[in-house]
């Protein structure tokens, strides 16, 4: 099967969509919610403790759900995953229509939000090896690519328009609609099962990631880099309201910025990936942060979607090139294990690194905080570049 017929597949189409509408929701849900803790006279650090509790959560279940992939129809998991999120949005909606949405009951709902949502994550890519062939998993997760990276620009694009009309909870119910069609998706994939192996005495999840060089060298690299990036997501909305001057919808052009350069970025997967992966995406990193750092001296909106666009160039080969690495290393019946451990190491470094950027927004400017994330991630990349087994890492 040829890289092109891979896309005509209507399953792999499915599954693409799926990721998509769950994704968006997830990135709607961040921004809305981050643009309404700002604008409620709550400290700068609450915004880092938001994105604490929508993903760190994850370091938890991520690898409990991978167990549950591994043994149970990723379909039926994720449906339940996206159906019971939507309730979740819907009841903090609710909650603040009957003005009972407190700061510590906001945090609360987060915390199970954010403890789903690894179920989807890793149960897509637990699909894909078990809907095409060994040589087509580069394009294929190309195209999932797609369902990762389109959120980037459609989330913050309609949160930031809907922002403009509604307040961030009752705006939520748009992306519990999301939620609920990517949950009839996921019905309709089938079981996508395969047959458990004997695993009396083997290595859980994160036993095996260490035990193999490769994906221990990347997914290092990976946790690094989440972290030197975490503080980026609190200081953007106060970049876009202290230092540019926009409202919601500023806001949401500049992470849609990112998300828009992404998509263009997805081009480069298939020639990159027949290069060698750990070079390609430490690099990715140290490119990440040199596009990224100008913002700090840019003061208004159309140059900083500008700069935005081209550091999403930079990022958007990431996940599927390390994704497809993984899916050729570790054994398919093992898949849901190792990537909600990964879900569970990047994720984990990611809230970590915005907790810090919460912290630190409380008596630094928003420009200072993105410079020193930016200049975070080309030391990380950096730093990995150096190390033998990421180098090793072959396509």
């Amino acid at each position: 099967m040829t890289g092109t017929s891979v896309l005509k597949l209507p399953s792999l189409r499915r599954l693409t969509t799926l990721l998509l509408l769950s994704a968006t929701a997830e990135q709607f849900t961040l921004l809305a919610l981050l643009w309404f803790v700002s604008h409620r006279g709550y400290p700068a650090a609450a915004l880092g403790a938001l994105v604490l509790c929508l993903q760190l959560p994850t370091v938890v279940m991520g690898p409990i759900a991978g167990r549950l992939l591994d043994r149970w129809s990723p379909a039926r998991l994720m449906a339940w995953d996206n159906l019971l999120r939507a309730v979740l949005l819907a009841t903090i909606a609710g909650l603040h229509a009957l003005s009972l949405l407190s700061l510590p009951v906001l945090l609360g709902v987060a915390v199970l939000v954010g403890a789903l949502a690894p179920v989807t994550f890793a149960g897509v890519r637990v699909a894909v090896p078990r809907l095409v062939g060994e040589r087509d998993l580069a394009p294929a997760n190309g195209l999932l690519s797609v369902g990762d990276q389109l959120p980037l620009l459609v989330g913050p694009a309609a949160a930031g328009a809907l922002l403009t009309v509604l307040d961030g909870p009752t705006a939520l119910l748009l992306p519990a609609a999301a939620l609920i069609a990517a949950g009839l998706l996921a019905r309709r994939l089938g079981e996508l099962q395969v047959p458990p192996s004997d695993r009396r005495g083997s290595a859980n999840g994160f036993q095996l990631i260490w035990r193999t060089p490769a994906v221990r060298a990347l997914y290092l690299l990976s946790v690094v880099y989440f972290f030197a990036y975490g503080p980026l997501e609190p200081a953007l909305p106060l970049f876009a309201q202290d230092v540019l001057a926009v409202g919601p919808a500023g806001y949401g052009a500049l992470t849609s910025a990112i998300g828009a350069g992404a998509m263009v970025g997805l081009l480069f997967v298939r020639p990159l990936s027949r290069l060698r992966p750990g070079i390609v995406n430490a690099c990715g990193a140290i490119a990440w942060g040199i596009v990224l750092f100008p913002v700090v001296f840019l003061h208004d909106l159309v140059p900083a979607i500008a700069v935005l666009f081209v550091a999403g160039m930079m990022w958007a080969p990431y996940v599927a090139i390390e994704a497809t690495v993984i899916q050729r290393l570790v054994p398919i019946e093992r898949h849901g294990e190792v990537f909600g451990a990964r879900r569970a190491l990047v994720v984990g470094a990611s809230p970590a690194g915005a907790a810090l950027g919460g912290a630190l927004l409380g008596v630094l400017p928003s420009t200072t905080v993105i410079g020193a994330s930016a200049l975070a991630t080309v030391v990380a990349g950096l730093a990995c570049l150096g190390s033998p087994s990421l180098r090793a890492v072959r396509a």
